[in-house]
């Protein structure tokens, strides 16, 4: 089977070393208990591990696009003038890109739910509700199934993270109440000579504490994030996983 290709900053080895010994928790594929499950846990798990790639690799390509369409604009535009044309296509990349990135994140969060149900089905009761499996559901789950285990602490650091709560916020007003658009701001800067003004560009969000430096690296700064963010979480997701393997039967 063709498997898809991701980028190479995506950290596939800790990653699909991860999914491969997840899995080694679930009844196989095709028995009559993974397939009549009416929980379907070991698709729920598999496939949210599967979803962490599709948008990883989104978010690369949304900013490989956005760089594209600045490198290609033009005149008027590169001479601070509006163009709803490009400012649609741009608006749509930085859209999908942070809608794609925080994804990633509760994709992640969504898998783990189910691997520590199938660990400790106890703690890990809303597999039943899947409605009610968050980041922050699976980080309570794991502090108080796995307190000591690395992949609990970085759980329940990553809202803290400040790489991390741009992400957030920026998907939340993205996906539940506004749009943005390129503003320009001068300023007077001293001279030697006396002053000059300088023109700053952002992309504005209302109801954000911040603005986005607006530049062909806008997307890529905050991709930087995320593979910071996730390169951690799949190194101690496989740790995790790894030191807790199911007992295999001796039995003859």
């Amino acid at each position: 089977m063709t498997d898809i290709v991701m980028p190479p900053s995506f950290p596939t080895t800790e990653f699909r070393a991860f999914g491969q010994a997840a899995s080694k928790f679930f009844p196989s594929l095709f028995s009559d208990e993974a397939l009549f499950d009416p929980q379907e846990k070991r698709r729920n798990c598999e496939w949210a591990w599967q979803a962490v790639r599709y948008r990883y690799r989104s978010c690369v390509e949304c900013q490989d696009e956005f760089k594209a369409l600045l490198a290609n604009a033009g005149e008027e535009w590169q001479a601070g003038w509006p163009d709803e044309e490009l400012t649609y296509k741009l608006e749509r990349c930085i859209y999908i890109f942070f809608m794609s990135g925080l994804s990633v994140f509760d994709s992640f969060a969504f898998s783990l739910y189910y691997l520590g149900h199938a660990i400790q089905p106890r703690a890990f009761p809303d597999v039943a509700n899947p409605r009610k499996i968050s980041r922050a559901a699976t980080a309570r789950a794991y502090g108080a199934a796995f307190p000591h285990a690395q992949i609990t602490g970085l759980l329940s650091a990553l809202q803290s993270d400040a790489g991390f709560d741009t992400i957030d916020t920026v998907r939340n007003l993205l996906g539940h109440r506004t749009s943005g658009r390129r503003s320009i701001a001068a300023s007077l800067a001293p001279h030697l000579d006396g002053t000059r003004t300088e023109w700053r560009e952002a992309w504005h969000l209302p109801g954000a504490a911040g603005k986005l430096v607006f530049d062909e690296e806008l997307l890529q700064r905050h991709l930087e994030d995320i593979t910071r963010l996730l390169t951690a979480l799949a190194s101690a997701a496989n740790e995790f996983v790894q030191n807790h393997q199911p007992v295999q039967s001796t039995m003859p």
